[in-house]
């Protein structure tokens, strides 16, 4: 009876937010749930989507991939503590579409640390490119997302790379262009083909932004893990790394960016890359399971995970309305105190920064987009970040 009250107890604490440490999460990188993924998206099972069992066998870029993109935008929009957004940035059957879920930081919420794969392919199947960094990217937000974090984690989801790495240029100009302060990303293509038995992959990398460093930062969380035996790889330092992956349109910009993958620099790539042969019986599964624990491990460390609960977050009392809304957002206090307000695009850019001090408050957002903000407040009641749709 003890031991099911004890595991009841964990189950509970890990889905309502209580902190947990970074070799929890590490452990939490569930390899069934990889392999479900792995199978679903590169159509070698049929899956559910929208209520229809179909099979995901295209994910060609201008191919009409929009059933892959319509899967993936499904698999997050069933995670709590996700906010989802259907980036169509070229409308059509044959345009292009970024899925992007972000998970606001409680401290530090325009902090942002972006970890993206793309999901597009040039065949069918395609498992290792880049199924497997696909899956990668949306089992880490499964775990990560169920913690409180003092900075913005953005996961991204790109679409086009195989066509000249479109969808990731286009969000990184617009990145810039909104002055987000994306303190690095890390990008995972091609990550489960292990053939040599040597446990290597690549780090590619380039002396742009802190790129330098945050491979040190990588370099550091795979000696802590593998000291454990949590881990077991070894790490390629490839100076000046290859831009042929969505990192690069970061690099253009300046950010801090580097590539995670298999062994290219040392021969040992899958030879089924680009073909109808990059099927999940090629992969080594225990290697991709550790490149997810590696990225896991990075991730879960900037992220800084918050000590605080769910249910001490939200000991602010507060109501925003209407909700969605057009011009005039609508604030209602329980009590008169003194709260500072913040608004955060979904990049988790600031946009808005005030004091009130009334039980009402209204605060005109008409020169805001039609999009998703979080508004995030804070008094000595506690702090609460709540969604807002403007229409």
């Amino acid at each position: 009876m003890m031991k099911r009250l004890l595991l009841i107890f964990c189950l509970v604490a890990f889905n309502y937010g209580i902190s947990q440490t970074v070799s929890d999460l590490i452990n939490a990188v569930d390899i069934s749930e990889l392999t479900l993924t792995l199978n679903e998206f590169s159509g070698e099972v049929s899956t559910v989507v929208d209520g229809n069992t179909v099979t995901i066998l295209n994910r060609v870029s201008n191919s009409d991939n929009n059933l892959a993109a319509d899967y993936l935008l499904q698999k997050f929009n069933a995670i709590s503590g996700l906010t989802v957004n259907n980036d169509i940035y070229a409308a059509g059957a044959n345009g292009g579409r970024n899925i992007i879920a972000t998970q606001l930081g409680q401290t530090n919420p325009n902090d942002i640390y972006i970890i993206c794969a793309h999901y597009d392919s040039v065949a069918n199947y395609c498992a290792d490119d880049n199924v497997s960094g696909t899956a990668a990217v949306l089992e880490i937000a499964r775990i990560l997302s169920q913690q409180n974090t003092d900075n913005t984690i953005v996961y991204a989801l790109w679409d086009q790379e195989e066509i000249g790495l479109v969808g990731s240029n286009n969000y990184a100009e617009a990145a810039t262009v909104r002055g987000d302060n994306i303190l690095a990303v890390l990008n995972m293509d091609m990550m489960a083909y292990e053939n040599d038995g040597d446990n290597e992959f690549d780090i590619d990398v380039r002396n742009i932004g802190n790129s330098l460093a945050m491979k040190d930062d990588i370099i550091s969380a795979l000696n802590t893990y593998k000291l454990s035996n949590a881990i077991d790889l070894t790490a390629n330092v490839v100076d000046p790394g290859t831009p042929q992956s969505d990192h690069k349109p970061f690099w253009d910009e300046g950010f801090t960016a580097l590539l995670l993958g298999e062994a290219w620099s040392t021969g040992d790539r899958t030879p089924h890359w680009h073909l109808p042969t990059d099927r999940i019986s090629t992969l080594d599964l225990d290697y991709y399971h550790d490149m997810v624990k590696l990225a896991m491990a990075y991730t879960a460390t900037k992220a800084g995970l918050n000590t605080l609960s769910v249910a001490e977050f939200d000991g602010l009392n507060v109501n925003l309305f209407p909700n969605p809304i057009k011009d005039n957002l609508n604030i209602k206090l329980s009590n008169v105190v003194e709260t500072k307000v913040n608004i955060y695009d979904i990049n988790g850019k600031k946009l808005h920064e005030q004091k009130i001090s009334n039980i009402n408050t209204t605060i005109d957002v008409s020169e805001f987009s039609s999009g998703i903000y979080f508004v995030k407040l804070m008094n000595n009641k506690g702090e609460r970040t709540l969604k807002l749709v403007k229409k």
